[in-house]
């Protein structure tokens, strides 16, 4: 990337080839992307720098946080706290207020979650129908449904899966 200005360490391609699923042209949109706003989070980030405004995306470094930052996606440390909440406390309004402050869209959330679910050790009854669960609330959100009703559907699968692990345990 050098020929363009752009200095992309292995965990910003890491996360480029990720988030565009391996399609090139969503790889090279978000880089275009980047390089766009570069100027624009300068000229921002020096007018508002006596409020301690973050410069780390007006560099030419393409990192894995500018990555999901300029794309929108929700960051994995964000995605791992989530479902750390999900399967080990009552959490709504941390999600919520996660949702708001960082304006993550529930839909993303779940989609990162549902990647996550498979890399947490659980027995295989249990997954499997906390995935299915997952992949039904991602369908109905598509569709438009309420992002609240949703976020209750989330919880309480969370929480029927929480059961199920604690039942494994005993």
């Amino acid at each position: 990337m050098g020929g363009h200005g752009l200095d992309v360490p292995d965990s910003g391609l890491e996360a480029l080839v990720r988030l565009s699923n391996g399609d090139t042209r969503k790889a090279l949109n978000i880089l275009q992307v980047f390089k766009l706003l570069i100027p624009i989070l300068y000229l921002f980030n020096k007018r508002k720098s006596e409020k301690q405004q973050s410069t780390h995306m007006a560099s030419q470094k393409i990192t894995e946080e500018a990555v999901y930052l300029c794309t929108g996606n929700p960051l994995p440390k964000d995605i791992e706290q989530i479902s750390y909440w999900l399967l080990n406390e009552s959490f709504a309004e941390r999600v919520s207020e996660t949702n708001t402050r960082k304006g993550l869209a529930l839909i993303d959330i779940v989609r990162e979650v549902t990647m996550f679910v498979f890399k947490i050790k659980m027995p295989s009854d249990v997954r499997v129908q906390l995935i299915n669960d997952l992949a039904n609330i991602e369908y109905r959100l598509s569709f438009g449904c309420n992002d609240k009703l949703q976020l209750g559907s989330l919880i309480a699968i969370f929480t029927k899966a929480r059961s199920a692990l604690v039942a494994v345990v005993k």
